[in-house]
């Protein structure tokens, strides 16, 4: 058995240790040399395509995510010479390559801007924004000792509805505090969402027009980055519980119930999951291979089989998936210039997803 393992980790493909329900999967790092990488990273993803680019106007651009159809983008980028994200939209052609002209600002501008989704049947988005209230205090943040990163959560955050070309923007929460990293439910009817209104950044869901609030989460730490799985009846989010800054994976039921932790707390940074169309795997990032060195890995969530998706150095995170599954989205640093923008490949799942 020992031997297939280690056949298994050298070919990417790992099983995780269970470590009791409560404690979550203990994720194996992929052992594959360096020199292999390439041969490795193609047999998930080829064809990589860069999407955007400080060429385009962007000093860097992340957290991107498909319309419906595919055929276009959401995420959030710097305008060039700028220091707060603005939301933008992008065209692809059937290939999968960017229509550079197609290049549009949704966002209102004069506060930070995050988390833009869609609508799923394609009308309209949904992004998070300060710009009604820049200045507002922001009590928490989330920052790991040791590195250079802060992820803000400014006190005058909002979840915005508009349409798709960024007009007549709706502000669907009115609550002091930060309110974002929202995503729509597969029927479109519900938003979920992370919130710090009753103080600790938990999960919340609401209807699409902002009405009917329930909150889903009650723990200690940050709850967020929250997605309902292609059938509605889950979500995986990403918590730091134990106040480390040592973000891992977690699954509950859509309704509250029967929250499980993936990934077992330790030194490793486990985020940003995204479902699989199958509703049983989800991509996320994970600081594995080092923080300098973050990869997007895979996770059966109900078996806790993994594997490594990219082998590159710097950063690869933020993944998402298409809706047919036949291509992923994510935030790398591959570039030639090494500033962290969108990179889109064809997506081949491996056996046993």
């Amino acid at each position: 058995m020992l031997r297939l393992l280690s056949r298994l980790a050298i070919a990417g493909l790992l099983f995780a240790v269970p470590a009791g329900c409560s404690q979550g999967y203990s994720i194996t790092a992929d052992s594959s040399p360096t020199e292999a990488w390439p041969d490795a990273e193609s047999k998930i993803l080829t064809r990589v395509i860069q999407l955007t680019s400080p060429a385009m106007g962007l000093d860097k651009s992340g957290e991107a995510y498909f319309s419906p159809d595919g055929r276009r983008i959401i995420f959030q980028a710097y305008p060039k010479g700028q220091t707060q994200y603005q939301m933008f939209t992008l065209d692809l052609n059937e290939d999968g390559t960017p229509i550079q002209s197609s290049l549009r600002q949704v966002s209102p501008g004069g506060g930070a801007c995050t988390c833009g989704f869609f609508r799923p049947d394609g009308k309209g988005i949904i992004y998070a924004s300060s710009y009604l209230n820049p200045n507002a205090a922001n009590p928490n943040q989330y920052h790991r000792a040791g590195s250079s990163y802060t992820w803000d959560m400014p006190g005058g955050m909002d979840i915005i509805a508009a349409e798709l070309d960024g007009s007549n923007p709706r502000q669907l929460t009115t609550e002091v505090g930060y309110d974002a990293e929202c995503g729509f439910s597969p029927d479109g009817g519900s938003i979920v969402f992370t919130s710090d209104r009753d103080g600790n950044p938990d999960l919340y869901v609401m209807k699409a027009d902002g009405s009917d609030v329930r909150r889903l989460t009650k723990k200690p730490g940050y709850d967020g980055g929250p997605f309902f799985s292609p059938d509605g009846r889950r979500v995986v989010f990403r918590a730091d519980r134990k106040a480390d800054d040592h973000l891992q994976l977690f699954v509950i039921n859509a309704d509250g119930t029967g929250e499980r932790q993936l990934t077992r707390h330790g030194p490793v940074v486990n985020w940003a999951p995204f479902w699989l169309p199958d509703g049983h795997s989800v991509v996320y990032a994970t600081s594995l291979h080092g923080h300098q060195n973050y990869e997007v890995y895979l996770l059966n969530v109900d078996t806790g089989l993994s594997h490594r998706v990219t082998y590159q150095k710097g950063f690869d995170g933020l993944p998402v998936i298409s809706r047919d599954g036949k291509r992923m989205m994510w935030t790398s640093q591959r570039g030639p210039d090494t500033t962290s923008q969108i990179f889109l490949a064809d997506f081949k799942t491996p056996a046993g997803f």
